[in-house]
């Protein structure tokens, strides 16, 4: 299967760089679920192609990388959106949040412990049209018992790239024989 596709997203490396709460880099990430346009697909039993332009809504996480057998969880307490075009300024609800997400490293790799906060929704924003996002977390990360809850601030620039992928089926099931869905690879975040 093949996608080639044009991607209106928000540019984090170049404007918001991760913050540093209780010893873990943390980060925000948003993966584009919509897209604008003529968006087609093409299949002959075999082989598939689609063709799209992605864009928002997104889906969105924080995720905190650590230092092997440091840091245990991270919590998110509060969001809150504020746009530079449209002016929006908007909190998200705080009962959708505040589980905890221990840090694990995924089963088959090595590296760094990460705690992967998946945000329950979508982040209901279009680069193209709401412009500048800025994203301010309220959240605790736990380490050697010690809790050190931050407000961090991450500042995303709209962005245009591509997002070509090539995904051999039968590979992909074979990699993920054995392994739970937290431990599958994730594609497409930013």
């Amino acid at each position: 299967m093949s996608l080639v596709a044009k991607k209106h997203t928000y540019d984090m490396s170049a404007s918001s760089p991760a913050a540093t709460v209780n010893g873990a880099k943390v980060r925000l990430q948003l993966k584009p679920e919509g897209t604008d346009g003529p968006s087609f697909a093409l299949s002959a039993m075999v082989v598939g192609a689609g063709f799209a332009t992605l864009d928002g809504p997104f889906a969105w996480r924080i995720e905190a990388t650590g230092e092997s057998g440091k840091q245990e969880a991270l919590i998110v307490h509060r969001l809150r959106t504020l746009t530079s075009l449209t002016k929006r300024d908007e909190w998200y609800p705080a009962q959708h949040l505040g589980r905890r997400v221990d840090f694990r490293v995924k089963k088959g790799e090595t590296g760094p412990p990460k705690a992967v906060y998946e945000i329950p929704g979508r982040l209901d924003v279009k680069p193209r049209v709401d412009g500048v996002l800025d994203v301010l977390a309220d959240l605790t990360v736990i380490t050697q018992g010690k809790r050190e809850r931050k407000t961090v601030k991450f500042r995303l620039d709209p962005s245009q790239k591509r997002a070509d992928e090539f995904i051999f089926l039968p590979a992909e099931i074979v990699n993920s024989i054995g392994k739970g869905p937290d431990d599958w690879e994730d594609r497409g975040w930013d």
